[in-house]
Protein backbone atom coordinates (compact mmCIF):
# COMPACT_ATOMS: atom_id res chain seq x y z
CA UNK A 1 0.00 0.00 0.00
CA UNK A 2 1.32 3.64 -0.99
CA UNK A 3 2.54 5.32 1.81
CA UNK A 4 -0.13 8.90 2.26
CA UNK A 5 1.39 12.23 1.85
CA UNK A 6 0.98 14.54 4.61
CA UNK A 7 -0.49 17.69 3.68
CA UNK A 8 1.32 21.30 3.41
CA UNK A 9 3.48 22.59 0.53
CA UNK A 10 4.94 21.47 -3.33
CA UNK A 11 6.63 18.16 -3.23
CA UNK A 12 10.77 18.40 -3.73
CA UNK A 13 13.29 15.48 -4.58
CA UNK A 14 16.24 17.43 -3.91
CA UNK A 15 18.67 16.61 -0.71
CA UNK A 16 19.12 19.31 1.17
CA UNK A 17 22.25 20.15 3.48
CA UNK A 18 21.57 19.63 6.94
CA UNK A 19 24.09 21.01 9.61
CA UNK A 20 24.69 18.18 12.35
CA UNK A 21 26.48 17.48 15.38
CA UNK A 22 25.21 13.84 16.69
CA UNK A 23 25.97 14.64 19.99
CA UNK A 24 23.10 17.38 20.01
CA UNK A 25 19.63 16.01 20.99
CA UNK A 26 17.94 18.36 18.05
CA UNK A 27 20.48 17.37 15.45
CA UNK A 28 19.76 13.50 16.24
CA UNK A 29 16.18 14.04 16.02
CA UNK A 30 16.21 15.58 12.36
CA UNK A 31 19.05 12.86 11.24
CA UNK A 32 16.58 9.60 12.60
CA UNK A 33 13.32 11.34 11.00
CA UNK A 34 14.94 11.49 7.55
CA UNK A 35 16.87 8.37 7.43
CA UNK A 36 13.27 6.58 9.02
CA UNK A 37 11.04 8.73 6.63
CA UNK A 38 13.29 8.12 3.49
CA UNK A 39 14.23 11.75 2.64
CA UNK A 40 17.53 11.98 0.78
CA UNK A 41 19.84 14.63 3.01
CA UNK A 42 23.67 15.89 2.77
CA UNK A 43 24.87 15.78 6.06
CA UNK A 44 27.92 18.02 7.08
CA UNK A 45 29.16 17.22 9.73
CA UNK A 46 29.55 20.78 13.00
CA UNK A 47 31.01 19.87 16.26
CA UNK A 48 30.28 22.18 18.63
CA UNK A 49 33.15 20.42 20.41
CA UNK A 50 35.02 22.45 17.85
CA UNK A 51 33.05 25.69 18.46
CA UNK A 52 31.93 24.72 14.07
CA UNK A 53 28.78 26.49 15.13
CA UNK A 54 30.72 30.19 15.64
CA UNK A 55 32.86 30.12 11.97
CA UNK A 56 31.74 32.13 9.24
CA UNK A 57 30.64 29.85 7.06
CA UNK A 58 28.07 28.52 9.35
CA UNK A 59 26.82 31.88 10.51
CA UNK A 60 26.20 32.54 6.90
CA UNK A 61 23.99 29.90 7.40
CA UNK A 62 22.20 30.08 10.58
CA UNK A 63 22.87 33.29 12.00
CA UNK A 64 21.64 31.94 15.50
CA UNK A 65 25.04 29.87 15.89
CA UNK A 66 22.64 26.89 16.47
CA UNK A 67 22.10 23.39 15.77
CA UNK A 68 20.48 22.30 13.22
CA UNK A 69 20.13 24.19 10.59
CA UNK A 70 18.56 22.91 7.06
CA UNK A 71 19.89 24.41 3.92
CA UNK A 72 18.30 24.35 0.27
CA UNK A 73 19.93 26.63 -1.83
CA UNK A 74 19.76 29.84 -0.94
CA UNK A 75 16.76 28.92 1.69
CA UNK A 76 17.76 28.13 5.16
CA UNK A 77 16.29 27.01 8.27
CA UNK A 78 17.13 26.84 11.93
CA UNK A 79 15.49 24.82 14.74
CA UNK A 80 15.05 20.84 14.54
CA UNK A 81 10.80 21.11 14.69
CA UNK A 82 10.75 23.69 11.99
CA UNK A 83 13.28 21.73 9.55
CA UNK A 84 10.87 18.36 10.09
CA UNK A 85 7.82 20.37 9.58
CA UNK A 86 9.07 22.08 6.28
CA UNK A 87 10.54 18.48 5.41
CA UNK A 88 6.90 16.92 5.74
CA UNK A 89 5.57 19.76 3.64
CA UNK A 90 7.92 19.56 0.70
CA UNK A 91 8.64 15.94 0.80
CA UNK A 92 6.51 12.78 0.04
CA UNK A 93 6.70 11.30 3.69
CA UNK A 94 3.76 9.01 5.69
CA UNK A 95 1.18 11.06 6.81
CA UNK A 96 1.83 9.40 10.44
CA UNK A 97 4.97 11.61 10.73
CA UNK A 98 2.89 14.64 11.05
CA UNK A 99 -0.74 14.02 10.58
CA UNK A 100 -2.84 16.10 7.80
CA UNK A 101 -6.23 15.66 9.89
CA UNK A 102 -5.97 19.34 11.76
CA UNK A 103 -7.00 17.80 15.28
CA UNK A 104 -4.08 15.12 15.29
CA UNK A 105 -1.61 17.81 13.85
CA UNK A 106 -2.40 20.15 16.45
CA UNK A 107 -1.81 17.23 19.03
CA UNK A 108 1.33 16.76 17.74
CA UNK A 109 2.48 20.45 17.64
CA UNK A 110 1.60 20.35 21.40
CA UNK A 111 4.21 18.02 22.03
CA UNK A 112 7.09 19.67 20.26
CA UNK A 113 5.96 22.95 22.27
CA UNK A 114 5.79 21.38 25.46
CA UNK A 115 9.27 19.86 25.42
CA UNK A 116 11.14 23.11 24.22
CA UNK A 117 9.10 24.94 27.44
CA UNK A 118 9.43 21.95 29.52
CA UNK A 119 11.78 18.90 29.41
CA UNK A 120 14.86 20.05 27.07
CA UNK A 121 14.97 23.04 29.62
CA UNK A 122 14.98 20.71 32.70
CA UNK A 123 17.10 17.96 31.03
CA UNK A 124 19.42 19.93 29.38
CA UNK A 125 20.37 21.55 32.74
CA UNK A 126 20.85 18.19 34.94
CA UNK A 127 22.81 16.66 32.26
CA UNK A 128 25.53 19.90 31.43
CA UNK A 129 25.63 20.26 34.89
CA UNK A 130 26.30 16.89 36.28
CA UNK A 131 27.84 15.34 33.67
CA UNK A 132 29.14 17.91 30.92
CA UNK A 133 30.74 19.76 32.91
CA UNK A 134 33.25 16.78 33.40
CA UNK A 135 34.08 16.77 29.93
CA UNK A 136 35.83 20.39 30.76
CA UNK A 137 36.74 20.27 33.89
CA UNK A 138 34.86 22.43 35.44
CA UNK A 139 32.22 21.76 38.92
CA UNK A 140 28.39 22.01 38.00
CA UNK A 141 26.13 24.22 39.55
CA UNK A 142 24.71 22.14 42.09
CA UNK A 143 22.10 23.75 43.79
CA UNK A 144 20.34 24.69 39.95
CA UNK A 145 20.46 21.12 39.84
CA UNK A 146 18.67 19.72 43.37
CA UNK A 147 16.52 23.31 43.86
CA UNK A 148 15.11 23.71 40.38
CA UNK A 149 15.99 21.43 37.06
CA UNK A 150 16.00 17.83 38.71
CA UNK A 151 12.85 18.54 40.33
CA UNK A 152 11.24 19.68 37.09
CA UNK A 153 12.81 16.92 34.99
CA UNK A 154 11.06 14.17 37.22
CA UNK A 155 7.47 16.27 36.61
CA UNK A 156 8.15 16.58 33.25
CA UNK A 157 9.35 12.60 32.91
CA UNK A 158 6.07 12.01 34.74
CA UNK A 159 3.90 13.72 32.48
CA UNK A 160 5.26 11.84 29.70
CA UNK A 161 4.31 8.97 31.64
CA UNK A 162 0.45 10.03 32.54
CA UNK A 163 -0.24 12.91 30.31
CA UNK A 164 0.99 12.38 26.77
CA UNK A 165 0.83 8.65 27.03
CA UNK A 166 -2.44 8.33 28.56
CA UNK A 167 -4.34 6.63 26.01
CA UNK A 168 -1.68 5.18 23.47
CA UNK A 169 1.60 4.16 22.52
CA UNK A 170 3.00 6.97 20.60
CA UNK A 171 2.07 10.70 22.08
CA UNK A 172 -0.30 13.39 21.92
CA UNK A 173 -2.97 9.94 21.15
CA UNK A 174 -1.41 8.53 18.14
CA UNK A 175 -0.85 5.09 17.16
CA UNK A 176 2.09 5.35 15.07
CA UNK A 177 5.31 7.16 15.07
CA UNK A 178 5.37 11.22 14.64
CA UNK A 179 8.35 13.79 15.41
CA UNK A 180 6.82 14.72 18.60
CA UNK A 181 8.45 11.32 19.15
CA UNK A 182 11.76 11.37 18.19
CA UNK A 183 12.37 14.68 19.67
CA UNK A 184 11.00 13.49 22.86
CA UNK A 185 13.10 10.42 23.07
CA UNK A 186 16.11 11.98 21.69
CA UNK A 187 16.23 14.35 24.48
CA UNK A 188 15.20 11.55 27.23
CA UNK A 189 18.40 9.64 25.63
CA UNK A 190 20.82 12.35 26.32
CA UNK A 191 20.02 11.24 30.07
CA UNK A 192 22.23 8.32 29.37
CA UNK A 193 25.46 10.75 30.17
CA UNK A 194 24.24 10.83 33.99
CA UNK A 195 25.62 7.51 34.36
CA UNK A 196 29.03 9.34 35.08
CA UNK A 197 28.05 11.64 37.36
CA UNK A 198 29.06 11.65 40.73
CA UNK A 199 26.06 11.29 42.62
CA UNK A 200 22.24 9.61 41.22
CA UNK A 201 20.14 9.71 40.04
CA UNK A 202 21.18 7.67 36.80
CA UNK A 203 18.56 7.69 33.59
CA UNK A 204 17.71 3.85 34.59
CA UNK A 205 16.57 5.23 37.72
CA UNK A 206 14.74 8.18 36.47
CA UNK A 207 12.99 5.79 34.05
CA UNK A 208 12.22 3.15 36.66
CA UNK A 209 8.92 4.52 37.70
CA UNK A 210 7.51 4.81 34.27
CA UNK A 211 6.49 2.04 32.89
CA UNK A 212 4.41 3.35 29.89
CA UNK A 213 8.15 5.78 29.20
CA UNK A 214 10.00 3.10 28.98
CA UNK A 215 7.41 1.24 27.02
CA UNK A 216 7.18 4.01 24.49
CA UNK A 217 10.91 4.30 24.02
CA UNK A 218 11.13 0.65 22.83
CA UNK A 219 8.36 1.51 20.47
CA UNK A 220 10.09 4.15 19.07
CA UNK A 221 13.03 2.69 19.30
CA UNK A 222 11.63 0.00 16.79
CA UNK A 223 9.54 2.02 14.56
CA UNK A 224 12.85 4.10 13.03
CA UNK A 225 15.34 0.81 13.06
CA UNK A 226 18.01 0.65 12.76
CA UNK A 227 18.34 4.17 12.44
CA UNK A 228 17.87 4.82 15.51
CA UNK A 229 20.76 3.14 16.80
CA UNK A 230 22.60 3.85 14.59
CA UNK A 231 22.38 7.80 15.24
CA UNK A 232 22.84 7.32 18.75
CA UNK A 233 26.33 4.89 18.49
CA UNK A 234 28.29 8.13 19.49
CA UNK A 235 26.45 9.33 23.11
CA UNK A 236 26.56 5.82 23.46
CA UNK A 237 30.56 6.13 22.86
CA UNK A 238 30.91 9.18 24.73
CA UNK A 239 29.03 7.80 27.85
CA UNK A 240 31.42 5.02 27.99
CA UNK A 241 34.16 7.50 28.47
CA UNK A 242 32.82 9.41 30.94
CA UNK A 243 31.67 6.15 32.92
CA UNK A 244 34.99 5.07 32.75
CA UNK A 245 36.71 8.85 33.65
CA UNK A 246 34.52 8.47 36.78
CA UNK A 247 35.31 5.09 37.36
CA UNK A 248 39.35 5.41 36.87
CA UNK A 249 39.17 8.74 39.35
CA UNK A 250 37.15 6.86 42.06
CA UNK A 251 39.49 4.34 42.20
CA UNK A 252 42.25 6.63 42.89
CA UNK A 253 40.10 8.02 46.12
Amino acid sequence: MAAAVGSGGGVSSGAPKLYIDRMSQPCRTVVIFCKSAGVPFEEVRTAVSRGDQRKPDFLAVNPLGKLPALQEGSFCLPESAAIMRYLCHTRQVADHWYPSDPQARARVSSALDWHGSTLRVAAMAVVWNRALTLTLGHEGNEAVVTDWALPNLKRALKAIDTVWLRDSPFLAGQHQISIADLLLSCEIEQLCLLDAAAQGPTMDELLRPHAHLRAWLVHVREASAPHYDEVHALLRKARDRLVARQQQQASKL
